[in-house]
């Protein structure tokens, strides 16, 4: 029986995910700054998501399941805009009507409850 370990060094793995010098191998502060890029990027997006309102999230989540990009829906004509927006619509009040017959549902269910 032969065990063979197969192991990966941090720099062969870190090699591939970022841009290569010109030499033999990869560099050091060009590794940093692409990785610095990519956490300044994910500290904007997580910025810009904060800043949106529930409302806000709430349709950019809908529109993410529908498979619609915010910069596709920029694109659309005016009257596209306004059918996925009343779609989004649409689906926030089912979403709504759905959760509040649980929480009554819920709520009916513990009011048979004697102490």
């Amino acid at each position: 029986m032969t065990l063979r370990i197969d192991t990966t060094s941090l720099s062969d793995t870190l090699s591939g995910a970022a841009p290569k010098k010109n030499g033999a191998g990869g560099d050091f502060g060009a590794l940093l700054k692409h990785a610095e890029s990519k956490q300044s990027d994910a500290a904007a997006e997580l910025e810009k998501y904060l800043q949106m309102t529930p409302e806000q999230r709430m349709a950019a989540a809908i529109m993410k399941q529908m498979g619609i990009t915010p910069e596709q829906f920029a694109a659309m004509s005016p009257s596209e805009q306004a059918a996925v927006t009343a779609k989004i619509q649409q689906i926030i009040q089912q979403q709504l009507q759905e959760k509040m017959a649980q929480n009554q549902a819920h709520s009916t269910s513990l009011s048979g409850i004697s102490l």
